[in-house]
């Protein structure tokens, strides 16, 4: 989710691009459709942004309203009555624009004649606007403060909890408690995607723990079934997050159950290609053999799930797939390294340390995955 996302006209990019890398100068992070990937469905891509930024900031010209004639549409004129809509609105002009009913009712900077300066009490406004809506109060204060080290050092014991805080306070002001309780507030403010994925996460794998710990991996009878069916247990609690944070609607959180399902039996029979790998390395080693099941069954497992609530999710594109493969990769050499026995000394099941890393590390990706995502956007 980005802090600012920019809506205005084609023409008006470079003055909007020379706005975004100021915003990101501040800590704030900023969407606008340069960022559009070829492949992707623009439409889709700019609505599911709109949907969840912190605001909108827009960009008001002469061309930015469609004709009276109704025979075009325009995108600001949408997206400007979506952020309406969600209260997140921050409109600046960039060129004198007479503006009519319902948009002159709102407070709109006057930037026409910004240059870039940080000086300008027009840029002072609209970052106390912004600071507003993403939760940054001090954002602006921060900005009048800047090559002022007192000043600044003044403005970080004021706002803790700001991004800045930390580079702009002066060395031994902050005390490790004050951090760490900095951290803790900033923790409790992420997305909702990400606390209920992170929460579902933290119960799976301490539950993971909990019952290997207290029947053993190599129990038998029903409690073995219950073993076995814990990665489908745990693909519940993940699809209940899913549903619960608003990320899929409640069918689409269910099917992900499937896709867990389905990466499990991958992983389960990823088992006959071990004796043929082994075979190319001309080894017989039980550390070889249990790397190479490691491997296979830990990426394996992950990709098959994980690409699964991707196309659930919708709207992913090449590099969040790049990010997939590389992630399950990386988790399936983690498995791997497990499997030759390297934790053995510690608890003697390799099955144990497996298991706990790759739902623990699963969790990690599957949030990465989908925090931000929302049944809206769908």
């Amino acid at each position: 989710m980005a802090d600012v996302f920019i809506s205005y006209k084609q023409r008006m990019r470079p003055r909007v691009a020379q706005i975004a890398r100021a915003l990101e100068g501040l800590g704030l992070s900023v969407w606008f459709d340069a960022e559009l990937q070829a492949g992707r469905s623009f439409g889709a891509v700019i609505n599911a942004e709109l949907a969840r930024a912190g605001c909108v900031l827009v960009c008001w010209t002469p061309d930015a309203f469609a004709p009276e004639d109704g025979t075009e549409v325009s995108w600001v004129e949408a997206e400007a009555t979506v952020a309406r809509e969600r209260k997140v609105i921050v409109p600046i002009m960039l060129e004198r624009t007479p503006l009519k009913a319902p948009w002159n009712m709102f407070h709109t900077e006057r930037m026409m004649d910004w240059t870039g300066g940080a000086d300008d009490p027009a840029w002072f406004n609209l970052l106390e606007a912004i600071g507003r809506h993403v939760g940054r109060p001090g954002l602006a204060e921060y900005a009048r403060a800047v090559g002022n080290p007192a000043a600044l050092a003044a403005w970080a014991t004021k706002y803790l909890d700001d991004p800045l805080a930390a580079k702009a306070a002066a060395p031994g002001t902050i005390s490790p408690v004050t951090r760490a309780r900095t951290l803790l507030r900033r923790a409790t403010r992420i997305g909702r995607p990400t606390q209920w994925l992170l929460g579902a996460t933290l119960f799976n794998t301490l539950a993971a723990i909990l019952v290997l710990l207290r029947f053993g991996p190599d129990a038998e009878g029903n409690v073995s079934y219950l073993i076995n069916a814990g990665p489908l247990i745990s693909s519940a609690v993940w699809a209940l997050a899913l549903w619960r944070s608003k990320t899929l609607d409640i069918g689409r959180a269910l099917f992900t159950i499937m896709a867990a399902a389905i990466g499990y039996v991958v992983a389960i029979f990823s088992a006959p290609l071990v004796e043929p790998t082994m075979a190319l390395f001309a080894t017989e080693a039980d550390q070889a053999r249990g790397f190479i099941n490691g491997t296979y069954s830990g990426f394996g497992g992950a990709f098959v799930a994980l690409g699964g609530i991707a196309l659930l999710i919708g709207n992913v594109g090449r590099d969040r797939w790049i990010s997939i493969l590389l992630g399950s990769l990386a988790l399936g050499l983690v498995c791997g390294i497990l499997g030759t026995g390297v934790l053995k000394s510690v608890y003697t099941s390799n099955f144990f340390w497996i298991s706990i890393v790759w739902t623990f590390s699963y969790g990690l990706l599957l949030t990465r995955l989908a925090a931000g995502r929302s049944a809206s956007t769908m």
